[in-house]
C-alpha cells in the first residue's frame, strides 16, 4: 500500500478521496486568490460544474502555513460557511476574503458544498495532544452545528479509548475509530487529527486530517502499557468483593466523593502529597472519627485507593461509613445499595453526594426527604427507624456538654503549643518530621474530621430551617455573616496589610500555601511578593453585625426543636451552629501549620542530602517515616534517590493514563464515555497570576485570562503575552486548546459555569494542569 505524505488541508483530502474506505470525502475544487485573480470566469464554472447538488457551499483557507506537523496555525486564516449557491456574487466575496486572509497569493482555497442535515460531528485525535499517550480521543456535538466543537461553544461528549481497547460497541464510535485507524495505516503516523461529521443516514464524512503538533510536547506515547491498565482492572475486580463487615452489592470509585481528593490533591498529585494525605487522613483517621461520632466501625479500612497514580475514593465504603450504628442491618444494607443504584443512575451527582444522595444526620426537613424512600422499596417501618437512628446520632453530636466537637475543639487548641515544642527542641530534622506528623494525626487531623463533621451537621440543620420557612435566607446569610471565620479574618488582614504590621500577618497566615500537600506550592512567608501587594489599597466591608433571635422567634425555635426531638435550647442550639461552623475552618487552619512545617522541614532533608524539591516532591512519605524507627545498611540519600527515579517512572505512566472521574464498570478502566465537567487541562506547566476577564481595558500580560468561550476570535490573546487561560466552555479539542497546547500556554479549558463564576471573582489563581488543579489564592 503507498504511504500517504501530508500536504495542505485540500491536498490531504484530495489523496483520500481515492484511498479512504472507512469514510467519505466531499466533492472539492481547488483555486488560489493569484488564480482568481487571472482567470475568474474559469474559477465560477469549475465551482458551478462541480457543486451541481449543492445548495450552499464552504470555502476554506488551505495555506501552506497551517496544518504541519510544527504549527497547525488552526483558526488563523478565514473559512466561511453557508455561501449560497446560486449568488455568484456571494461566492466571489467569499473566495476574495478567504484568499486575502492567507500569507501567500498562491494559497489554496478549498471549496466544498456544505454538508447538511448533520447529526454528529467534532474532532477525534489518534493520540492525547498534550502527552501523546497512546489514546482514541473523540469529541462531538449532536447540536446539528458543524462548528461547536472546534469553537468551544459546546456541551458535547467525550470518549476516549486506549488504542489496544476493544472497539465500542455504539456503532457512531466503532466508525470513528476504524476511520482513525486507516488513516494511520494510510499515512503511517500515529498522532493525528481528524474533524469529522455523521449525516442524517449515519453516513461518515472525514473533513480535515493533519498531523498532530508535537514538537517540544512531553511524548508519553511508550509510557502507558495496555497490561498496567489490565492489571487495573483485575484489581477493580476484586475490590468488588464485600467483606463481612461491609454493606453493598458491589463498589464505584470516584475522584470526587467524601473527602474530595481531586480538589483536595488534584486529579494526579505527586507521590509525597498523595502520601501525606493517605497518612494523615484517608487510612486511617477518616474511620476513628466517624465511629467516634456513632457510625457503623470501619477502621483499617482505607478510604482512598491510589489507581496507577491517580487517587479514588471507595464509594462504597464511604456510603457505608454515613450508616448509624444503631441501624437495623438488614435496613443498613438495602440502604447502601439504593445510595449505590441512585449514584450509578445519576453519576453528575458524584461530587454531591452527602447533599443529594445520603442521609447522614438528622435535619428539620428530614421527615420529607426520607418519604422518597418509599416509592424505592423502602416500608414505613424501615424508613421511622432510620429517621431515629439519624436523630439519636444527631442528638449524640449536638449535645450542648457532652457533644464530642467540644472535646475536639480543646484537643484542636493544643496545637501551637504542641508545635513549638517540637519546633524549639533539638531534635533532629527526621525525627521533628515524624513527630510533626504524629501530632498532626492526633491532635490535628483527628479532630478536624470531628468537628468538620459537626460543621456539616450544623449547616444541614440551618439549612433546613430555610426549606421547612422558620428562616428566610436572608436570615440565614445573616447568622452566616455574624461569624468570626479564619478566611473573614484573613481577608481583614490582607485588606489593610503594609510594610509596617507584615510581620505580625506572617506570624499568623505565613504557614498557609495554596496547595496544602504540595511541597512546591510556596507557604505564604516562603514567597510573599507572589500573593500579595504591599501597594494595594484596603477597600473590604465585611457585615459583622451580631445574629440575635427576638423573644418570640427563639420560642419558637425551642418549641420546633422539641417537637422534632433534638434535645437542645436554641440559644444552645444557635450556639453550636456557631462554634461548629467556626471550627471547622479554625480546627483546618491549626493543623495544617504542623504539616506546612513538616513540609518545610522535608525540603530541608533534601537540601541536606543535595536533593531538590522537585525531586522530593517524588518521595513517598513512608520513605521519610520508616527512617525514624529503622536503620537500613544503605545510607538515606541513596534509598531517597532510589525511590524518586521509581516514584517518578510511575508518575509519568499516570500523566499519560486517562480514567473516568467515577469508575462503575471495569471496562471504563481501558474505555469510557465522558459527559461530566471535567476541565481539560493543557501542558504539565503550573503558574499564579492575577486574573482578568478583559472587562476592562487593564494590562493582559502576565495574567490568567478568563473567557467564556474558546472562540478562534480570542486569538489575540496570545500576542498578549499572558500567563494562563481558563474558559468555561470547551473541550479537549476545541480551538483554545489546541492552540494553548501547541504554544505551551497553560489553560483550563471548559471549567463549567458554576465554577467559571467562582473563578471570576477570584483576583489571583494558581493553575496547576500537571496536577489537574485550579486554587484560588
Amino acid at each position: 500500500m503507498h504511504t500517504l505524505s501530508f500536504s495542505t488541508k485540500a491536498r490531504n483530502l484530495e489523496a483520500l478521496s481515492t484511498t479512504l474506505k472507512s469514510a467519505k470525502i466531499l466533492p472539492l475544487c481547488l483555486t488560489s486568490l493569484e488564480e482568481l485573480e487571472s482567470n475568474e470566469a474559469e474559477v465560477l464554472a469549475r465551482i458551478k460544474f462541480f457543486s451541481t447538488k449543492a445548495q450552499k457551499l464552504i470555502i476554506r483557507s488551505s495555506s501552506k502555513s497551517e496544518d504541519s506537523a510544527q504549527t497547525s496555525n488552526a483558526g488563523a486564516f478565514l473559512s466561511l460557511a453557508n455561501i449560497n449557491v446560486e449568488s455568484q456574487e456571494a461566492i466571489l466575496e467569499a473566495l476574495h476574503k478567504v484568499g486575502a486572509s492567507m500569507p501567500n497569493k498562491d494559497d489554496e482555497i478549498l471549496i466544498q458544498p456544505m454538508l447538511e442535515r448533520i447529526s454528529m460531528c467534532g474532532v477525534a485525535m489518534s493520540a492525547d495532544k498534550d502527552t501523546l499517550a497512546p489514546y482514541y480521543c473523540i469529541e462531538w456535538d449532536k447540536s446539528g452545528s458543524n462548528s461547536a466543537i472546534t469553537e468551544g461553544s459546546a456541551k458535547g461528549l467525550s470518549f476516549f479509548a486506549h488504542k489496544q481497547a476493544a472497539l465500542p460497541k455504539e456503532e457512531d464510535l466503532k466508525s470513528i475509530i476504524l476511520m482513525l485507524r486507516e488513516l494511520e495505516e494510510l499515512f503511517d503516523y500515529p498522532f493525528l487529527d481528524v474533524e469529522f461529521a455523521l449525516d442524517s443516514q449515519r453516513d461518515l464524512y472525514c473533513l480535515q486530517v493533519r498531523p498532530l503538533v508535537i514538537k517540544d510536547k512531553l511524548n508519553l506515547y511508550e509510557a502507558l502499557p495496555f497490561s498496567a491498565l489490565e492489571r487495573l482492572q483485575k484489581r477493580i475486580v476484586s475490590l468488588q468483593k464485600q467483606t463481612s463487615d461491609i454493606y453493598g452489592k458491589r463498589a464505584i470509585f470516584g475522584v470526587m466523593p467524601d473527602w474530595n481528593p481531586a480538589e483536595i490533591l488534584g486529579l494526579k498529585p505527586k507521590r509525597l502529597a498523595l502520601s501525606l494525605y493517605k497518612e494523615i487522613i484517608t487510612d486511617n483517621i477518616w474511620a476513628y472519627q466517624r465511629d467516634n461520632y456513632g457510625y457503623l466501625n470501619l477502621r483499617s479500612h482505607p478510604l482512598m485507593h491510589c489507581f496507577l497514580g491517580i487517587p479514588y475514593i471507595d464509594v462504597r465504603l464511604s456510603f457505608n461509613s454515613f450508616i448509624p450504628k444503631a441501624l437495623d442491618k438488614k435496613i443498613a444494607s438495602k440502604l447502601v445499595d439504593y445510595y449505590l443504584d441512585t449514584l450509578e443512575a445519576n453519576p453528575h451527582l458524584h461530587d454531591k453526594i452527602e447533599f443529594n444522595i445520603v442521609f447522614s444526620c438528622y435535619d428539620f426537613n428530614i421527615p420529607r426527604k426520607l418519604k422518597n424512600l418509599l416509592a424505592k422499596g423502602f416500608n414505613e417501618n424501615e424508613t421511622k427507624r432510620l429517621e431515629f437512628a439519624l436523630l439519636e446520632l444527631t442528638n449524640s453530636i449536638i449535645n450542648p456538654k457532652k457533644g464530642l466537637y467540644i472535646k475536639d475543639l480543646k484537643k484542636i487548641a493544643r496545637l501551637e503549643k504542641i508545635c513549638k515544642e517540637v519546633e524549639d527542641s533539638n531534635l533532629p530534622i527526621l525525627d521533628k518530621i515524624y513527630w510533626l506528623l504524629e501530632s498532626c494525626k492526633r491532635y490535628g487531623t483527628l479532630p478536624f474530621a470531628g468537628i468538620a463533621r459537626a460543621g456539616f451537621v450544623a449547616m444541614s440543620l440551618l439549612n433546613s430551617l430555610v426549606e421547612i420557612g422558620f428562616f428566610t435566607l436572608e436570615e440565614k446569610q445573616a447568622f452566616l455573616n455574624s461569624l468570626k471565620t479564619i478566611s473573614k479574618e484573613l481577608s481583614l488582614n490582607v485588606a489593610t496589610l503594609k510594610q509596617e504590621n507584615k510581620a505580625e500577618f506572617l506570624s499568623k497566615f505565613g504557614h498557609l500555601r495554596p496547595s496544602t500537600y504540595n511541597i512546591l506550592s510556596p507557604r505564604y512567608d516562603e514567597d510573599f511578593e507572589s500573593y500579595f501587594d504591599l501597594g494595594a489599597k484596603g477597600n473590604l466591608a465585611l457585615d459583622e453585625t451580631p445574629f440575635a433571635l427576638d423573644s418570640k422567634k427563639l420560642e419558637s425555635l425551642n418549641m420546633l426543636l422539641s417537637e422534632h426531638g433534638l434535645k437542645i435550647g436554641a440559644k444552645e442550639f444557635l450556639e453550636f451552629l456557631k462554634r461548629a461552623i467556626e471550627g471547622r475552618e479554625y480546627a483546618k487552619f491549626e493543623f495544617t501549620k504542623l504539616l506546612s512545617r513538616a513540609l518545610s522541614l522535608i525540603g530541608e532533608l533534601g537540601d541536606y542530602y543535595g536533593i531538590p524539591k522537585e525531586e522530593m516532591a517524588h518521595l513517598d512519605i513512608q520513605n521519610i517515616l520508616n527512617l525514624y524507627a529503622s536503620l537500613y545498611s544503605k545510607n538515606p540519600k541513596e534509598r531517597f534517590v532510589e525511590e524518586i527515579k521509581r516514584h517518578k517512572e510511575e508518575y509519568a505512566l499516570t500523566l499519560a493514563l486517562k480514567l473516568p472521574v467515577l469508575i462503575t464498570d471495569v471496562e471504563q478502566i481501558v474505555s469510557f464515555k465522558s459527559a461530566e465537567i471535567v476541565p481539560n487541562f493543557i501542558t504539565q506547566k503550573s503558574v499564579s497570576a492575577l486574573t482578568s476577564d478583559l472587562s476592562g481595558n487593564e494590562e493582559l500580560e502576565g495574567k490568567i485570562v478568563l473567557i467564556k468561550s474558546a472562540d478562534p476570535g480570542f486569538d489575540y490573546l496570545f500576542a498578549k503575552n499572558i500567563a494562563g487561560l481558563i474558559t468555561c466552555y470547551g473541550g479537549a479539542n476545541s480551538h483554545m486548546a489546541i492552540r494553548a497546547s501547541e504554544l505551551g500556554l497553560p489553560a483550563a479549558i471548559g471549567v463549567g459555569e458554576e465554577n467559571f463564576t467562582k473563578f471570576l471573582k477570584a483576583k489571583r489563581i494558581k493553575l496547576d494542569c500537571e496536577s489537574g488543579q485550579i486554587v484560588v489564592l
